[in-house]
C-alpha cells in the first residue's frame, strides 16, 4: 500500500503535544532573541546613562552627601533616599535632552546615518521618541527594584 501523505500531515496536526511544543519552542526563540536584540541593549544604554550621572552627579547630589556626614543615622539613610532619587531623576532627565537634541538636529544626524528616504525624517521622530520612552521606563523599573 502507498504511504499516505494526508494521513500522515493529519497525524501530525492532530498531535496537541507535538503542536503545543513547538510553540513553546518557538516562543522561547523568541524570547530569547528579543532579549538579545534588544532588551540587554536597553539595559546596557540605562547602565551606561546611570554611570555617566554617578560619575558627574548634579550639585544637589554632591551637597547631600556632604552633609550626610553631620547627620545621624535615620538621617544618613533619608539623604541617601534623596540622593539616589535625584541621580535616577537627572538620569531620566539626560534621556530627555539627548532626545531633544536629537529631534533638533535631525537633518544632520539623517545625514550622518546616510537616510535618504522621503519618510526617514518622520520615522526618526517616531522612533527617537520611543527609544527614549523605553530607556526611561529601563531607567524606572532599575530604580524601583533598587527600592524593594
Amino acid at each position: 500500500m502507498e504511504k499516505n501523505d494526508i494521513y500522515e500531515l493529519s497525524q501530525l496536526l492532530g498531535n496537541q503535544n507535538g503542536l503545543g511544543n513547538d510553540f513553546s519552542q518557538i516562543m522561547n526563540t523568541l524570547r530569547e532573541t528579543l532579549q538579545k536584540k534588544y532588551i540587554q541593549k536597553l539595559h546596557a544604554t540605562a547602565q551606561a546613562r546611570q554611570s555617566d550621572v554617578m560619575e558627574h552627579p548634579p550639585r544637589e547630589v554632591t551637597l547631600l552627601r556632604a552633609m550626610k556626614a553631620f547627620t545621624n543615622e535615620s538621617g544618613k539613610q533619608q539623604m541617601e533616599n534623596m540622593i539616589q532619587a535625584l541621580l535616577f531623576l537627572q538620569s531620566i532627565q539626560n534621556v530627555g535632552q539627548d532626545v531633544s537634541y536629537l529631534l533638533a538636529n535631525k537633518e544632520q544626524t539623517l545625514q550622518a546615518m546616510g537616510a535618504d528616504q522621503a519618510s526617514a525624517p518622520i520615522q526618526f521622530d517616531h522612533t527617537t521618541r520611543m527609544t527614549g520612552l523605553l530607556l526611561t521606563l529601563t531607567l524606572a523599573n532599575t530604580y524601583f527594584l533598587e527600592r524593594k
